[in-house]
């Protein structure tokens, strides 16, 4: 058995076991100032829970990223209904209100990156003009199939109240 040799350590007792004087003191005062933390546990237990709850959200593990899937509304079949004989009904993939008056859709046209009036173009612009009709929404972008932007609505660079290629 190793003796502890530290300058602050005193017999303890007659069998020579010897225990650092600091540890001993440093000890007995953690243990009055957490007794004497509250004068009622009632407040106690209280006091601590936000600091749990704290704890606890910043170690969850972060939710789903809100997708125009799973953090909106679905319009696909309303709008798909309404536009049953449009000739580009099949290039929608979805439309979703991703929150109140604001619309995105999703297609499968690809944007052929020439001038400005591509077939492409023309069915994107009719494809937010009939959702404008139809919703009445504040804005709407239409996505190409790779998710890019390629028409909008209600943003500050189209004009007011009009569907723009961008």
């Amino acid at each position: 058995m190793q003796r502890n040799k530290s300058r602050n350590a005193r017999r303890s007792d007659a069998n020579g076991i010897s225990f650092p004087v600091s540890g001993l003191v440093g000890a007995a005062v953690v243990t009055l100032l957490c007794g004497c933390s509250a004068s009622d546990p009632q407040k106690a237990s209280n006091a601590a829970t936000p600091a749990q709850t704290v704890a606890s959200q910043a170690a969850a593990p972060p939710g789903p990223i809100a997708s125009v899937n799973n953090g909106g509304r679905d319009k696909t079949a309303d709008f798909k209904t309404a536009k049953k004989n449009a000739p580009w009904l099949g290039k929608i993939k979805s439309v979703t209100e991703t929150e109140p008056g604001k619309i995105r859709i999703e297609t499968s046209l690809v944007d052929p990156r020439g001038a400005d009036g591509s077939e492409e173009a023309k069915s994107a612009i009719t494809i937010c003009e009939s959702v404008v009709s139809l919703f009445g929404p504040s804005y709407i972008s239409v996505l190409e199939n790779d998710g890019t932007t390629f028409v909008l609505f209600g943003h500050p660079t189209v004009p007011s109240g009009a569907c723009a290629e961008v």
